[in-house]
């Protein structure tokens, strides 16, 4: 695919890692050489700023862009390894209405502002934005995206919200379209008989940009604010799929030898 710049991270069903993925292909755009501005835009269950371990750092949010505070100003550093990596904390529960009732105005119009201050303000080469669970916050941002990330888990009934979520978001101008699917547990597809590879993309009209299987000790990283080790398959599996959006052609299990040993069993 061809590289994007701008790539806004969805799902019409909440718990199915875009968290996850959007931190994921951040970091590892920046360990690419980009310039990268994590934008959590999920106010009611905001979770990047935890997720980087800076939550008592974050002194302004997206909506403080929105009053006028510069970007330069209001974004962090979370890791000092790496520069990189910017991230704009999510506003409070609520900040979004309160402005849009101060400011006359509908939501979704100050959403689709804050994004246009913030490529005018061109701090980046790549913006990656987190949305909540379900779409009314993605649907207002999608048409300043070119590339949407759907992101599902293993099971049917995700896949199928992900289809619907890809349906929504072309209605209101999103860009090209690719499925993600978090939590790939492989064990899980011989011994609770739970869909593969394969079988998830052919039940699905999205192209699979990638998977990112389970890793019982993210959870442990993610608590301390601190990214999975380079050996981890869920760094692995953003760095595919980061590569992939940028252009490059990349193997399904590059970088990740357990699961390319059982490759078969997976797809």
């Amino acid at each position: 695919m061809p590289g994007y710049e701008r790539l806004l991270v969805a799902s019409s069903k909440g718990g199915v890692g875009k968290s996850t993925a959007a931190l994921g292909l951040a970091a590892e755009f920046a360990r690419l050489g980009k310039r990268v501005l994590l934008c959590d835009l999920d106010d009611t269950s905001r979770s990047l700023d935890l997720l980087t371990g800076c939550q008592n750092e974050a002194l302004f949010t997206f909506a403080d862009v929105l009053s006028g505070t510069d970007p330069e100003r209001a974004v962090l550093t979370p890791w000092k390894d790496l520069p990189e990596l910017r991230l704009l904390p999510a506003p409070s529960p609520g900040a979004m209405r309160r402005a849009a009732l101060e400011r006359e105005t509908g939501a979704d119009a100050l959403i689709r502002e804050g994004l246009d201050r913030l490529t005018a303000w061109g701090g980046f080469d790549m913006m990656v934005c987190d949305t909540g669970a379900g779409l009314d916050t993605a649907s207002a941002a999608a048409s300043r995206f070119p590339f949407v990330l759907v992101v599902s888990s293993q099971s049917q009934t995700s896949v199928r919200a992900a289809e619907y979520a890809a349906s929504r978001l072309e209605r209101c101008g999103a860009g090209t379209m690719r499925l993600c699917v978090c939590s790939f547990d492989l064990s899980a597809v011989k011994r609770e008989n739970r869909a593969g590879v394969i079988e998830i993309i052919d039940s699905s009209s999205l192209q699979c940009a990638g998977v990112i299987p389970r890793d019982p000790r993210l959870q442990r990283y993610q608590d301390r604010g601190e990214l999975p080790p380079r050996t981890s398959p869920v760094t692995a599996a953003c760095r595919n799929i980061a590569r992939r959006i940028m252009g490059y052609d990349v193997p399904l299990f590059e970088g990740m030898p357990s699961l390319y040993r059982r490759r078969r069993l997976a797809l």
